[in-house]
């Protein structure tokens, strides 16, 4: 018989050493992250059908994924029973009974998950729910820092296991069968205490993350663990460590025994642009400080998959290499791979009960609230969102050192035609208001967020927002148009204020958060309660997280002036706004307005806005504008006299 070279050469060198050669084994480590109850390929909240999103399109990855190396484990990192729809019709509309099987689990166990870590959204229904829906996954919760309260006040076991050892046969390189010991350390976010304080006071308590693993890696160790992974349900901050940190994953990178991570909670991707220039980072390979990252954005957008390739030449398994990616289930809006077909059947019947409750009213409106106007300022739309945010931020900031201090409402108008077309304007009819409607009201999944700023840092917010109208030049001929190359869900108004905007002036600000023109002042006469704004004075904006972490790349916006950050998004405080009020009215009074253009040589300036055609009524009634054509695009322009 002949034997392969390699085969012979390794039998030499076993007979003499009295050793055996050295395997390999791949083992791969698939997560999804920060699911919020997108089961499905579905967008309830906007009630159409979503290709790039839902964990029936994340099992077809899951699938493809084993099938290239079955040496596999599959976990969740957190954040799963909150956030779409679906989640409150479990929780709320059709309450799990006593021993029902909730539909994420369900979903869940026909996928082989083995392990899984509660994230911060998991406690928003409250202790009791959390702990009933564990009846029937065929998987362990991990909370490794989240501890149950003694009679005395101290913290005692914690609420869900810090850690298990999972024992798996695997296959390696040479097709031998393999004992592998994974063992998994889950920890997430320890705000939960500030979050959910009203559901957990007195129940639990929270302690550091990473001293948290630092405590279960020699456990794990003594049991035999081959491999240490942790889930931490926090994102990937680079900045120096304060303790009790929220995005605590980067530093797990520096605790010796920890051979892969698996992050979330940020909403990102990562490897991917979102890190780019990140301390420490490989982006090529997954890493940071030469360990395996991967955090797979949200709602199933990704899946994460992380590599080892493990070698046993000193006896015991050992990481020879790692590396990981986050792939995602769609490229250009187009899903790669069908829906998994079992996991759509599973959920029809939730499926249809949460279409059922978007599509019933929360609310009624006594009149339309629409944007076609917005960039003129009409701000009935806007205000409903910042009467909800102002609401919801009053008692929030109720205890809490930013007590008293003024609060200003930050609203944009994110649907105002531009390039997604003429038919892109929020346009709510007066009538019966579904959640549906509330997401034409606020389309995107931010989570509110409020941050300090002084008078004048208020100012020059307001400033960089005022960066979407091109300066008009009164002496010059020709159409000017109004609103320049800016997406308006940048151009922020502040409630709370009143204020003028001259477009005569050139912009203070460019794209960047940098002043450009620093004898440039759009912004003039705010005033607060009837007084004007006192620049020395600390004031509070009610913004979102993507604004106050850089979205927009507005001054002081880089997360560093973040006060406090909310357990809900804003989208959730404007549904329950409605629901609280029942009839909700049009409030156009004004918070803004154009300081007037005078006449040039020639009389008026040509000065043109673009409105979909769905706003001609409104605009026919305001003396403002005068038609002038339907263009190319579909909008119709219009005249804008802007003078006094």
């Amino acid at each position: 018989m002949r034997f392969p070279r390699p085969f012979v050469l390794a039998a030499l060198l076993s007979l003499l050493t009295g050793a055996a050669p050295a395997a390999e084994l791949k083992l791969r480590v698939l997560s999804t992250t920060d699911i919020h109850m997108n089961l499905v390929d579905y967008d309830f909240v906007r009630d159409e059908a979503d290709e790039t999103i839902g964990l029936n399109r994340t099992a077809a990855l899951i699938a493809e994924a084993r099938a290239e190396n079955p040496n596999a484990i599959l976990v969740d990192n957190g954040d799963l029973l909150q956030g779409a729809p679906m989640g409150d019709v479990a929780a709320r509309v059709r309450p799990l009974k006593d021993g029902e099987l909730h539909p994420a689990y369900a979903a869940m166990n026909l996928m082989g998950y083995d392990v899984a870590v509660a994230g911060n959204h998991e406690f928003n229904y409250g202790l009791e729910l959390l702990e009933r829906a564990q009846v029937g996954p065929n998987f362990p919760m991990l909370a490794g820092n989240v501890y149950r309260l003694k009679a005395d006040g101290s913290a005692g076991e914690t609420l869900f296991p810090a850690s298990l050892l999972l024992t798996r046969s695997f296959t390696d390189d040479a097709g031998a069968a393999r004992e592998v010991k994974i063992g998994v350390i889950g920890v997430l976010t320890p705000q939960i205490m500030n979050w959910d304080k009203d559901k957990l006071t007195g129940k639990l308590t929270t302690g550091d993350a990473v001293e948290a693993v630092e405590r279960e890696i020699p456990l794990l160790k003594a049991q035999g663990a081959d491999v240490i992974v942790v889930l931490a349900h926090a994102g990937i901050n680079g900045q120096p460590r304060q303790g009790m940190d929220e995005n605590f994953s980067y530093y797990l990178a520096k605790v010796q025994g920890v051979d892969a991570v698996v992050t979330g909670h940020s909403h990102r991707v990562f490897p991917g642009k979102d890190y780019e220039g990140l301390a420490g980072a490989d982006l090529s390979r997954g890493t940071i400080d030469g360990k395996p990252y991967v955090m797979a954005g949200s709602f199933g957008s990704h899946l994460g998959v992380i590599d080892l390739t493990l070698e046993d030449a000193s006896g015991k398994w050992a990481i020879k290499d790692g590396r990981a990616e986050a792939r995602p289930v769609a490229e250009k809006g187009k899903a790669r791979l069908p829906a998994d077909a079992k996991i759509t059947e599973a959920l029809k019947d939730w499926t249809e009960a949460t279409l059922a409750y978007i599509r019933a009213p929360i609310g009624e409106a006594k009149g339309p609230f629409n944007t076609y106007l917005a960039l003129l300022g009409d701000t009935a739309a806007l205000r409903l969102v910042a009467d909800a945010q102002l609401g919801y931020a009053q008692k929030l900031v109720q205890g809490t050192p930013y007590e008293g201090l003024p609060l200003l409402s930050a609203v944009a108008p994110f649907r105002v035609g531009g390039r997604p077309g003429p038919d892109y304007y929020t346009d709510v009819k007066a009538g019966p208001v579904a959640i549906k409607d509330a997401a034409d009201l606020y389309i995107y999944p931010n989570m509110l967020a409020i941050v300090k700023l002084t008078g004048a840092e208020v100012r020059e917010y307001l400033e960089k927002a005022a960066r979407l109208f091109n300066q008009i030049d009164p002496a010059k001929a020709g159409p000017q148009p109004l609103v320049g190359n800016m997406p308006a869900y940048n151009f922020d108004i502040l409630f709370g204020l009143t204020y003028t905007i001259d477009v005569t002036r050139p912009a203070r600000y460019g794209r960047g958060p940098a002043i450009e023109d620093p004898n440039a002042f759009r912004i003039g006469d705010i005033l607060i309660g009837g007084e004007p704004l006192d620049e020395t004075k600390d004031y509070l904006v009610i913004t979102n997280n993507y604004r106050a972490n850089g979205g927009g790349e507005f001054p002081r916006m880089d997360g560093t002036a973040v006060a406090l950050v909310a357990p809900e998004t804003n989208r959730e405080i404007l549904i329950e706004h409605i629901r609280a009020r029942g009839e909700i009215v049009p409030d156009n009074t004004p918070v803004w307005r154009f300081a007037p253009v005078p006449d040039g040589p020639n009389g008026p300036p040509d000065i043109r806005i673009e409105i979909g055609p769905g706003g001609a009524a409104l605009a026919a009634a305001d003396q403002r504008l005068t038609r002038i054509e339907t263009n190319a695009e579909g909008f119709d322009v219009y005249g804008v006299k802007l003078g006094p």
